[in-house]
């Protein structure tokens, strides 16, 4: 474990990719509002297209602009870069990570930043910096788990808020499905971000963790979130759902296409309970999934009902070692059919939280967009991973043989090295190989 993490950070550090601008800023870029995906296959623009979007706005944000990023991880060199270039030519640069991304990870490209950042202080007139939350910045426990990139001008287009599932990592490029949606000019929008980034800045629990705001047919939130069950605005949006008379499907069957990255812990049994419920009325129904605990799998696979609701595991182990190579990051949503009281509804989710508990008590950023576009471009790109996603194909038949226990898709891995062991507490592998140990990265 520690020697994989070893030769990340390190690659990390070393490799810059192609295709971003690594010449002396500015560029002369201007965002467009909208969605923004990318995959770990293909060539590198495919790869590329959220982190070269994030770093092409930092290098066009002109002098005395503001940058502010809450990621949950920070970890490439040429960001690093990037935000040194811009405090030099006069840009107030502040960002917020989580702490164990820094105390269990040798991370440099964040520790050159703080100590650039700080250096750069002396000749500059507003004080930049890097920093770290203990727990959620805004919560106490919990995590810092958000992905919110807030750029006051970027190129002529000013209050640029870019949200979604991706950190400022290599990882988020080369092992990871991520989508981002980029907002701009919108000045309720940049006010709700700036009021949650001051908030974190604090680092302690807010008066009210939970923030939400409607801005037209948007609803934007941060977690931590406020009470249970009927608060969470995830089951909210799922309670608005009638799965007939749908309007604007052949089936007249509302569709549903949901990419959770994790669903597990009382919340995911909530959240699980729903979908299995909106299945059993006639719900046209897809999940893809990277991680799923034991009752949460159990549950949805039961043949009760109308039997097991459709579910593909999207992950890529290509040398069968049980460490996942490539995985499914999103944590979004698309439904397509009778919600929210119009037959010929559309509504998409996204964001950073995944469908747990732990969720509910980190910092994380949500989008709920009623907007039949949006939904269709969600709904489209869900749905074709989920039926043409890449099988694992080991490179050699000795790797393959490297645990002795294999991994079925509803099943959970807690710990690393030899005290890995399942989430019933039975031990995991001998040879101590942790399926999930990319999440440490993600």
């Amino acid at each position: 474990m520690a020697r994989f993490l070893a030769l990340i950070v390190a690659l990390a550090c070393f490799l810059v990719p192609t295709g971003s601008p690594a010449s002396a800023a500015p560029d002369h870029f201007n965002p467009r509002p909208g969605p923004t995906f990318n995959t770990p296959l293909g060539d590198g623009a495919h790869q590329r297209a959220i982190f070269r979007k994030i770093i092409r706005s930092i290098n066009s944000s002109p002098r005395k602009s503001q940058i502010k990023i809450l990621s949950w991880n920070f970890l490439t060199r040429q960001g690093t870069d990037a935000l040194l270039r811009a405090q030099r030519r006069g840009v107030n640069v502040r960002l917020l990570m989580a702490s164990t991304n820094n105390t269990n990870i040798d991370n440099q490209p964040f520790r050159r930043l703080r100590a650039g950042l700080h250096r750069g202080n002396r000749r500059a007139p507003t004080t930049s910096w890097a920093r770290v939350c203990k727990g959620s910045c805004r919560g106490g426990s919990g995590s810092a788990h958000a992905k919110v990139f807030m750029f006051s001008k970027v190129g002529r287009v000013p209050r640029v808020v870019i949200q979604g599932s991706a950190n400022l990592t290599i990882a988020s490029t080369s092992n990871q499905w991520n989508d981002v949606y980029t907002h701009t000019r919108n000045k309720k929008v940049w006010a709700f971000y700036s009021r949650v980034f001051a908030e974190a800045t604090q680092d302690r629990r807010a008066r009210q963790p939970f923030a939400s705001t409607m801005i037209g047919t948007t609803r934007l939130m941060m977690f931590p979130l406020a009470g249970r069950g009927a608060h969470d605005p995830v089951l909210q949006l799922l309670n608005k759902v009638r799965c007939r008379n749908a309007t604007n499907t052949s089936s007249h069957r509302t569709r549903i296409r949901i990419a959770p990255d994790v669903i597990r812990q009382d919340r995911g049994m909530v959240l699980a309970r729903r979908v299995r419920e909106l299945w059993n009325q006639g719900c046209d129904i897809k999940i893809g999934y990277t991680v799923v605990g034991l009752d949460v799998g159990r549950f949805l696979r039961s043949s009760n009902g109308r039997g097991p609701v459709p579910m593909k595991h999207l992950v890529q182990d290509f040398d069968g070692d049980g460490l996942f190579d490539n995985y499914f990051h999103l944590k979004a949503m698309s439904i397509v059919g009778n919600v929210g009281g119009d037959r010929s509804g559309y509504v998409v989710l996204n964001g950073s939280a995944n469908w747990s508990s732990l969720a509910r008590v980190s910092d994380e950023n949500l989008g709920i967009y009623w907007n039949k576009a949006l939904a269709l471009r969600y709904y489209k790109h869900i749905d074709y991973w989920y039926t043409h996603f890449p099988q694992s194909r080991p490179s050699n038949s000795s790797s393959a043989r490297v645990t002795t226990r294999q991994v079925t898709p509803d099943q959970l891995v807690f710990g690393a090295g030899e005290d890995a062991e399942y989430e019933d507490g039975t031990a995991y592998s001998p040879t101590g190989v942790d399926p999930y140990a990319n999440f440490e990265l993600d």
